[in-house]
């Protein structure tokens, strides 16, 4: 496995694995607890730019982030210019995903207990930015400081 892929142990046994494609993206599949077979990789965002800075995913109860990013040069250290924060629920179906143009990239996430809100964080020398994400609503705005 290298930099650009994760694969993440799930609290209910089941495994999702999120890798970033040259020329193609961000790409998921997954499965179940007890399963022997995965799904198939599915795109969840297309990009030619150059993948920067790895994959991030997290968990908690049921509720799964990701964290990637791309920019043109950046395997050259140019910072990201498409910054992706991703959250799915559940059986890992659909994914709500949010595209941060010219930004640093997302640092981490924190998943409230229940997994009902998920917030994006970046913290910069000019103070902190955040992204939520809620059950019910999807991706709000940026947060800056």
């Amino acid at each position: 496995m290298d930099d650009y892929e994760s694969t993440l142990k799930l609290s209910d046994g089941g495994q999702v694995t999120v890798r970033l494609v040259a020329d193609k993206g961000v790409q998921e599949r997954h499965r179940a607890a007890g399963a022997t077979t995965w799904s198939g990789w599915k795109t969840l965002y297309k990009t030619a730019t150059d993948r920067c800075q790895g994959v991030e995913l997290a968990e908690t109860n049921g509720t799964v982030s990701l964290i990637a990013d791309f920019g043109l040069y950046c395997s050259d250290g140019e910072p990201p210019t498409e910054s992706v924060a991703g959250v799915a629920q559940g059986d890992l179906a659909d994914w709500d995903i949010d595209i941060t143009e010219d930004f640093d990239g997302w640092e981490d996430t924190s998943i409230n207990d229940d997994g009902s809100r998920v917030l994006f964080l970046y913290n910069s020398d000019s103070g902190l930015y955040t992204l939520g994400w809620e059950q019910s609503e999807g991706f709000g705005k940026i947060s800056k400081p």
